[in-house]
């Protein structure tokens, strides 16, 4: 049994986006219940290489990737949303980007500029989702 496809209903898309003018996207996810936050990033192609019969080198293949029904990278992100429902959850595009460079900088940017390792609730609770940077900085063990 094949599972249905739900599109994100992504949220600050500029009127008149097109996918083939851009690379890639920093997104924003809100659980507006809990007010939780995601910063990550996507792009819109997937780039694989393939081989081709009867030649040595391979193809690059190039097609579009999963961007409209794409919910998070995150485990944690995406555990909330199966425990609390899809429609509790807001998802916004910060920004477009013409290369994956600079997707990469602005995601980057974006959880450097909103502490997204240490920016904790009154209640003490973390307001992101995000446990690393880069797979290079690390929130802190308690």
């Amino acid at each position: 049994m094949s599972k249905k496809k739900v599109f994100t209903n992504w949220l600050d898309l500029p009127p008149d986006f097109s996918p083939p003018d851009w690379e890639g996207f920093v997104y924003l996810i809100v659980n507006t219940l809990t007010d939780q936050r995601y910063i990550g990033r996507k792009y819109f192609w997937s780039k694989r290489k393939t081989k081709i019969k009867g030649q040595k080198r391979r193809k690059v293949v190039v097609s579009e990737s999963d961007w409209k029904t794409y919910k998070s990278s995150s485990d944690d992100v995406k555990a909330d949303i199966k425990k609390y429902g899809l429609k509790n959850f807001e998802f916004y595009i910060l920004s477009l980007h013409k290369t994956r460079a600079e997707t990469n900088y602005e995601e980057i940017r974006q959880q450097f500029i909103r502490n997204v390792l240490y920016d904790r609730f009154p209640n003490g609770n973390f307001v992101y989702y995000n446990e690393c940077i880069l797979n290079r900085y690390y929130r802190r063990r308690n």
